[in-house]
Order: C-alpha cells, then structure tokens, then sequence
C-alpha cells in the first residue's frame, strides 16, 4: 500500500523533465526549462542553447485521454502542412509524439510543440488592424480543416458539452441562491428552444478551434498569426467557433470595434452563410454557460474561493445584459 497521500494535481519538476522527457528529442539541446502556467493543462517554456523555444505541455490527469490528444495532433499536422500557422507537435526521435509520465495523481501525457512567434495580441495599441488579421487567420484554419479527417475520435462540441454538462457543475454551487440558479434554468431553457429552431441544415459543422478569444495566437511584426493552444478542438458549430472572439470582445467592452474588424477580416477569407451569422449571437451566451461550467467543474484542482458571490453576480450581470440585447421576444 502507498504511504503517500492522493493529489488530484502535481507540478512537475522542470527540470526532471529536462533529464527524462526532453532527452527523447534529437529536435536540438535543451539548456533551459521553467514552468510558465498553470491551467487546463501545464505549459512549460523550454529553450536550447542557441536561444530557439518551445513549448511544453503536461496535460492533466483524466483531462484529455490518448485519443483525444491523437485527434488534437493529427489536426495540427494537417493545418500545418496547408499553410496555417499554428504551434505544432515535435516528434520524438522513434517519431512518436507523446510521452506518458507516472505522477503521484496518476498518468500524464506529454507533447512538445513549436513556439509560436511573435507577441500576444495587443488590441487596445492596434485594435482593428489586429482584430482583423485574427479573423483572417480563424477563416484560413476553417478552410485548412474542412477536410480534416482523424481515425481518432474526440468529444463534439454540441449542446451536450457546451451547457447541459456545464449545468451540472454550476448547480451545486448556486444552491445559496434559488434565485439565481432558477434564473439560469429558465434562461437554458430559453437558450436550448432557440438552439433547436436554428436551420440545422444550413449551420455549417466543422472541425472548430474551440478556444478563438483572440488570445491563443501570437502576432508577428509582419502580421502573421500564429495559433496555438488547441486543447478545446472538436467537431462543432462553426458559428461557435467565430463566436467565442465576438463574446471576448463583449467582456472587455470593444464588442463593436474588435467584432466588425474580425467579421471583415473572416468574410475576405471565407464565405459566412447568412444563418451562421444570426446564430453568432445565441452562441455568445453559450460560451458563457461553457465558461462558468469550466470553472466549477475544476474547482478541485484551481480553489472554489474565487468562485464567490462576486464572482457570480457578475457573470449572471453579463448573461442578463446579453439576453435584453439578444435573446428576447
């Protein structure tokens, strides 16, 4: 019987992954390694001796199973062969991908990837010249994939897991306020009946980032961004995928400025059917639900204290505010 007691999540040691994981690589010598964030997953920055950067990430424990990963590699090698910029998975020497390490919660998969150059996007400095090229670069990733095929399966982002499993985990915490939570019952309720009158013939399903906030990319001197972090892709509602950047927009208050640029800048690369443009604004809510729903159910692993009553008063402001402007009668 162990003597040591359960964790549902460790830091490992940077630099026992310099000597045991990043020693797989013949990709060039590794002189540096330090852990960057902490998130849905951890990222480490890892650099060579000649100043050259990568990325590491160690997903979490029954977060992503091997498929999922597989599913999330195959498309990043494929958008990366048809010219989409994006942080893409080094192989290992055997050619391999993923490394799987026993921590003390269990398994952890590994996977090194290329740095995205450039810098985060600063939209306050350049907001329309910036909010453009992302939607420029979102409409070439959806045009690159829309061939994409994977033997490997991978969760949809459907209904299912954008707010019926979310619901789950927001419930019990908005038991002190009956109010609240039968206020986001109803407005589900709201939101589920106008996701089934959606035209579901003419909403384009794709392979979707998941995760297009306009952060997720950097953005060279020259304009070119590259995206990374595709830990949330999956088969889904491409009017989701372009929503998720109109709902960042929204929480920073440039919803009108960083919006209508990165509309231009997607319809100048991609034809946008006029159905998916009427169901980006459902979509905004959606996120949000996704978005709550994602910080309850990890609660375990990032603190239940910052989830307080300010903290829901304030997403419930936002939702509130979204449904007088968009999801009426």
């Amino acid at each position: 019987m162990s003597t040591l007691f359960p964790v549902t999540h460790s830091i490992l040691s940077a630099k026992a992954l310099m000597m045991n994981v990043l020693s797989a690589y013949d990709t060039a010598d590794f002189g540096a390694c330090r852990l960057l964030s902490r998130g849905l997953n951890d990222t480490y920055e890892v650099t060579t001796s000649k100043g050259e950067q990568y990325v590491l990430r160690v997903y979490r424990t029954n977060w992503r199973s091997l498929d999922d990963i597989a599913f999330e590699l195959d498309l990043l090698n494929h958008v990366s062969a048809k010219g989409v910029a994006c942080s893409s998975p080094v192989p290992q020497r055997d050619g391999t991908f993923v490394q799987t390490v026993d921590a003390p919660e269990g398994k952890r998969h590994v996977v090194l990837f290329t740095y995205a150059s450039g810098k985060e996007p600063s939209y306050e400095e350049t907001l329309e010249a910036q909010a453009l090229a992302y939607g420029k670069a979102t409409a070439q990733f959806h045009n690159a994939a829309q061939d994409f095929r994977s033997p490997y399966s991978r969760p949809s982002l459907d209904s299912e897991y954008l707010i019926d499993a979310p619901m789950t985990t927001i419930g019990p915490l908005l038991q002190h306020r009956p109010e609240d939570w039968a206020y986001l019952q109803a407005l589900v309720n709201k939101i589920r009946h106008r996701l089934s009158m959606l035209p579901p013939d003419e909403l384009e399903m794709g392979v979707c980032h998941g995760d297009f906030h306009g952060g997720n990319a950097h953005i060279s001197e020259s304009g070119v961004v590259t995206f990374f972090d595709f830990d949330c892709c999956g088969l889904g509602w491409r009017a989701y995928d372009i929503a998720v950047f109109r709902w960042s927009a929204r929480l920073r208050g440039k919803e009108k400025e960083r919006w209508e640029s990165f509309l231009q800048g997607y319809t100048e690369e991609r034809h946008l059917a006029d159905a998916d443009l009427r169901a980006i604004p459902l979509f905004i809510g959606i996120r949000h639900i996704w978005l709550l729903g994602l910080h309850t159910g990890n609660g375990q692993d990032w603190g239940f204290g910052w989830m307080n009553d300010g903290y829901f008063s304030s997403q419930l402001k936002f939702l509130k505010e979204w449904e007088a402007e968009y999801c009426t009668d």
